[in-house]
């Protein structure tokens, strides 16, 4: 879901015309704003409703349908329509929606959404939503679609930079975790051992040049795609549920060959002389 908001009007053809009132969206976003919507052919015809103005308007190059209804997967009666509304320029503020709207647009000019959640953006930890993200309208002979291919993918570049500092930020709290648990401080090793799931599992599907689902699509991710590390799903259902210090090991002695595999043998030799007991090899 976003936070956005828009209004709109009817088109002399029947479709709606940006900045005018009446729309069948307006009327339900101001609801929205309120309550969320549980009507699903009301949300259709909103849905629709938002199409068909942004096909009638030039300014508008592309829709992109996200969450939930981008994936088709996970739907309830409540689930509402999240969109990237792409404009060639200028305002993007008509075509916002308020947070709770039964479509929740997200507006922004092409050059913005060419850019954005990419590794080097302050969004980047919006990636994940393009994984799942169905173009609806491109009117740039596919550039749009190209634009949204290249978000669901690393470079290798930037798969070697974020699989070195997640790699590093796994290895820090498994450390943390070991020695609280070890010294017999459980609650704060159990949540050192919880914060160390993120950075590992950003590690795993980095090392693969993947972008890391939100945690929602974790499932659905790795049953299209399986992840190269057999195994390591189970481990870190283990550590989530109980994150002893036997599952946290066995997940580290899956993990450092892969990583040192793929060039990063210097982000665990780091923790010398202590990569031994990070493996559960000597105390």
């Amino acid at each position: 879901m976003v936070a956005r908001e828009y209004t709109g009007g009817r088109h002399p053809s029947g479709r709606p015309e940006p900045g005018r009132p009446g729309s069948i969206l307006q009327r339900m976003a101001s609801e929205g704003s309120r309550k969320r919507a549980v009507d699903p052919a009301a949300a259709e015809a909103a849905y629709t409703d938002l199409r068909h103005r942004a096909e009638a308007d030039p300014n508008v190059v592309g829709l992109v349908l996200f969450g939930s209804r981008g994936f088709d997967a996970y739907l309830t009666d409540a689930s509402d329509y999240d969109v990237f509304v792409v404009v060639r320029s200028g305002e993007v503020a008509p075509w916002r929606t308020p947070h709770g709207s039964p479509v929740e647009t997200w507006p922004m000019t092409v050059e913005s959404f060419r850019d954005h959640a990419l590794s080097a953006a302050a969004d980047a930890w919006n990636r994940p939503t393009f994984l799942g993200a169905q173009v609806v309208l491109d009117k740039l002979d596919g550039e749009v679609a190209r634009i949204i291919d290249r978000k669901r993918v690393l470079t290798a570049g930037e798969g070697q930079a974020i699989a070195a500092a997640s790699l590093g930020d796994y290895v820090n709290s498994l450390y943390r975790s070991l020695r609280s648990l070890e010294a017999g401080r459980n609650l704060e090793g159990r949540l050192d051992a919880l914060e160390s799931l993120s950075p590992l599992l950003t590690t795993v599907f980095a090392l693969e040049s993947r972008v890391r689902p939100f945690n929602k699509w974790l499932r659905r991710e790795i049953g299209v795609r399986p992840l190269a590390l057999d195994g390591l799903i189970p481990l870190v259902e283990r550590i989530a549920t109980d994150p002893d210090a036997a599952a946290q090991r066995e997940a580290f002695r899956l993990i450092e060959p892969a990583a040192r595999d793929h060039g990063h043998g210097a982000v665990i030799d780091s923790w010398e002389p202590h990569v031994d007991w990070l493996r559960g090899e000597s105390r």
